[in-house]
Parts: structure tokens; C-alpha cells; sequence
């Protein structure tokens, strides 16, 4: 994965903030900036998946989506499922 630089702007106590954290996680202050910025992005793109799930689900036919789920085999869930 190639990397980019960018410069990021911080108020002082902000900073001054993530500085400690890094170390007292033992990691680089960007690092740590890094880590916050990929488990930002995951946590808004899965709220945003499922945003789109309920709406979805919204607009979704119950009694055909139980129709479905009708077909499916009548028996206990595999280990592997659980």
C-alpha cells in the first residue's frame, strides 16, 4: 500500500492530547494518528451500511421476505454457523 502524506491541523490541546496517549501506548504519535483516522473511517462506513440496510428494510415487502425465508431447510444451524 503506497503512503501519503498530509498535513493535518490540530488545536495545541488536542495535540498536546494525542501526544500522550502515543506514548503512553508505546506507539509514534503518527501512528496513533493513523490508527485513529482507519477506525474512524470503518466505524462511519459501517454506520452508513447500515443506514442503508434499514432503509432498505424500509421499503421492504415483510411477508415476501418471510416467503423466502419459508424455503429454507427445516433443520438445526451447523457449528460453523454459530
Amino acid at each position: 500500500m503506497a503512503k501519503t502524506s498530509y498535513p493535518l491541523r490540530l488545536d495545541e490541546d488536542e495535540r498536546a492530547r494525542a501526544k500522550r496517549v502515543a506514548e503512553a501506548l508505546g506507539v509514534s504519535e503518527n501512528r496513533l494518528y493513523a490508527e485513529l483516522i482507519h477506525d474512524g473511517l470503518l466505524m462511519h462506513e459501517q454506520r452508513l451500511y447500515l443506514q442503508r440496510l434499514r432503509e432498505l428494510a424500509a421499503t421492504s415487502d415483510k411477508s415476501a421476505a418471510l416467503a423466502v425465508l419459508d424455503k429454507a431447510a427445516d433443520q438445526p444451524p451447523l457449528p460453523s454457523d454459530l
